[in-house]
């Protein structure tokens, strides 16, 4: 979740606690947000790049970071989706990073799948500071190419509509063989509600929000995602050499081609691999107690926008206990909500199962409700935050796990 305002001063912080100097320092990775020279409008990035560099590691390897503030105003850096990140250090809120300054931090692992970190203030997300952060699997998947598809939104077109960005491109350029295997990490950074459409193809979705689900072909070749949310995708390169596919992703202002599938004249095999077991499972729960679960609702009224969080939890729960939450939209926009360092479920409208996937971030309808389960397994307080599309926020407060 990407929010401004007084969301703002909320610095998401990591489940370790910070030390000043990491041991190895070769084994910290350094991030510099600083503001990038010629850009008009203004861009912002982390290491020089739009998106920043890619942070890729196995899963229960230890990520060291570095985070070096140049920019001329605070900033903080979260890290999105990754279970047991965003623990606040002092609730409900504790200082971002002021400028000049820098900060150590190390973070756990303990899933493989997409993830990414970017900045906490909307505007500083969406003006570059956003980036990859890939968990690999302890052996290796049976796939060609690992490819990420990052789609941001772009400076103001001449229309005056928000154009989108691809990798930081107008649009991309894949050469690709027949009968070839491609895991596209597909993440949502822009500020919509993005349907993404590979054409002629029959895109695998092998996980959500980073989780491992029943792999299932997407209807019509198409994912929704909304702002935040990541689809891992496996798609075999059924055409014939010399043919061409978009990749294209529609928004309420219209349909832009985000990249191109160029085929090879060259097949890489002679057949296409068979189909694709399922991802390896993350150490999530595979059932949850509904009957002794602690049951909460919130409303997203907009009220909040611009007030300082309680000084007291929403709740306190202790770890292993369910919690099933009620999320209500009172508001006139769609919300996205998430839940900030776990990964829930999507309950069935009479609370009776729940989706077969995990997600940590959900959009919420205009007068909806959606209900969610998940069970906190650490000790700790995490932020449940939600914002209109456009980035405005609505709710930010905070839960305790003892």
């Amino acid at each position: 979740m990407m929010l401004g305002g007084a969301a703002a001063a909320i610095a998401t912080t990591i489940p370790a606690p910070v030390r000043s100097q990491p041991t190895r320092m070769e084994d910290v990775r350094v991030l510099r947000a600083a503001a990038l020279e010629g850009r008009s409008p203004p861009a912002l990035a982390y290491g020089g790049t739009v998106p920043g560099p890619i942070l890729r590691l196995r899963r229960g390897d230890e990520l060291a970071v570095r985070l070096i503030n140049s920019l001329d105003e605070a900033t903080a850096l979260d890290w999105h989706g990754l279970r047991g990140a965003g623990m606040l250090a002092s609730p409900p809120q504790r200082p971002p990073l002021a400028p000049g300054t820098s900060v150590d931090m190390r973070l756990a692992c303990p899933d493989a799948g997409t993830f990414w970190y970017h900045a906490e203030r909307h505007d500083q997300a969406r003006r570059g500071l956003h980036g990859l952060l890939v968990v690999e699997e302890s052996e290796p998947v049976a796939v060609d190419r690992d490819l990420p598809l990052i789609i941001a939104d772009a400076p103001v077109s001449d229309a005056g509509a928000p154009a989108l960005m691809a990798n930081g491109a107008p649009t991309l350029q894949w050469p690709v063989r027949t009968n070839e295997r491609l895991r596209l990490r597909l993440v949502n950074a822009a500020s919509r509600v993005l349907a993404v459409r590979i054409e002629a193809h029959r895109p695998m979705v092998m996980a959500l929000d980073g989780q491992p689900c029943e792999p299932f072909v997407a209807r019509d070749a198409e994912v929704f995602l909304g702002p935040g949310n990541r689809a891992d995708l496996f798609v075999d390169m059924v055409l014939t050499p010399g043919a061409a596919a978009a990749i294209v992703a529609q928004t309420e202002s219209g349909t832009a081609t985000v990249a191109t599938l160029s085929y090879g004249e060259t097949p890489l095999r002679a057949a296409p691999l068979a189909p694709p077991q399922p991802l390896p499972a993350n150490d999530l729960p595979a059932r949850m107690d509904f009957a002794g679960a602690f049951k909460s609702d919130l409303v997203l009224t907009g009220t909040l926008t611009g007030a300082e969080p309680s000084s007291r939890p929403a709740f306190s729960i202790r770890r292993g206990r369910t919690v099933m939450l009620g999320l209500s939209n009172r508001t006139a926009a769609v919300q996205v909500v998430r839940v900030h360092g776990h990964a829930f479920r999507l309950l069935d409208r009479l609370d009776d199962g729940w989706k077969p996937f995990w997600l940590d971030t959900l959009v919420v309808p205009s007068g909806g409700t959606h209900r969610v389960a998940f069970v906190p397994d650490r000790a700790g307080a995490f932020l449940i935050t939600a914002a209109g599309i456009a980035g405005a926020p609505s709710l930010t407060t905070w839960f305790e796990v003892t």
